[in-house]
């Protein structure tokens, strides 16, 4: 039997401190060898883009798959959920909201293991769908003092620090990333830029930067001389990064970012490796934590007894 889930269903279910709290155990859990992360592949055909990503995470028990295809008529995203050990599927579920609550929260354990403070200034780059999750997890790791706000948009960015205002977050908006990262300690970028807009000038100030965007290597949200004034670049994923995290792949081939110097997420949770200096978290959102929260999100509907009439039977 498998349970069916909308995307208002699964947002319904998803807390931010409990999805962090998923998304920090994976990266330790793959740390330790009991979980293991696939790429993402695309399959690019005129006018489409089928991506597909999958991991597999025994300490759950679990297995899953993530699939979205981006058109001119939008993105759908799809999450499938396995039991490894019966091979069923345990669970089919909308994901775009899954996967932007799983990006915020890949943020917030990046940060705080980066760069570890408990109080916070923020600067936010983007004011788009994906950049409210950043804000939220970054709550839940730390107490944030200030949001600023910049992107393309001026309207948008206006719209989105009084959006923020409403939940009780001192937030205001700039007209520009230099005046938007001015006295932040943290910066998270997410926008859907091509060109890359965050200078070392902009950013001189910020101790921990986020770059969220960009998972093409033609597009960058970070100058290579901005990635290049960070000391410590970690990835969620080095093979995906390598493939796809274009303000890395610009920076290496503009001689300002070496690939044997980042390092892993996972590295940083299990304390492996310590950080030094000012740090940077390039994300390129990986299955892992796809397949956390998606179990997350299964266990929470199952003991809620609420979603009975969405158990069918695939007959497969």
């Amino acid at each position: 039997m498998t349970l069916v889930l909308s995307e208002d269903e699964v947002s319904g279910l998803l807390d931010m401190k409990e999805v962090v709290a998923v998304v920090e155990e994976c990266f330790r859990r793959q740390g330790e060898g009991s979980a293991v992360n696939s790429p993402r592949t695309r399959s690019s055909v005129p006018g489409a883009v089928l991506n597909v990503m999958h991991a597999s995470l025994p300490y759950l028990g679990r297995a899953g798959m993530k699939c979205y295809l981006g058109s001119k008529a939008g993105t759908r995203f799809v999450f499938i959920l396995f039991d490894l050990a019966s091979s069923a599927p345990l669970a089919v579920m909308g994901a775009d909201i899954l996967g932007r609550n799983r990006t915020g929260a890949a943020s917030a354990v990046a940060t705080k293991h980066l760069l570890g403070s408990k109080e916070l200034a923020l600067s936010m780059y983007g004011s788009g769908k994906q950049a409210i999750t950043q804000v939220t997890a970054m709550a839940a790791v730390a107490e944030l003092s200030r949001v600023k706000v910049w992107s393309p948009d001026a309207a948008h960015s206006k719209g989105f620090s009084e959006r923020l205002k409403k939940l009780g977050i001192d937030a205001k908006a700039f007209g520009s990333p230099e005046e938007a990262s001015a006295g932040s300690d943290v910066g998270s970028a997410i926008t859907s830029s091509k060109e890359p807009y965050l200078t070392a000038e902009a950013l001189k100030g910020i101790r921990h930067l986020n770059l969220c965007g960009a998972n093409y290597p033609d597009r960058a949200e970070a100058t290579p001389e901005a990635v290049g004034s960070f000391s410590t670049v970690a990835v969620d994923d080095l093979a995906q990064a390598k493939a796809e995290a274009g303000d890395l792949i610009q920076a290496a081939k503009a001689g300002r970012f070496d690939w044997g110097s980042a390092v892993e997420l996972e590295d940083f949770v299990c304390g492996r490796v310590k950080p030094s200096g000012r740090t940077l978290f390039k994300s390129g959102g990986v299955a892992l934590e796809d397949v956390a929260v998606g179990s997350l999100v299964y266990d929470k509907a199952v003991r809620s007894g609420a979603f009975t009439d969405r158990i069918v039977e695939l007959g497969f």
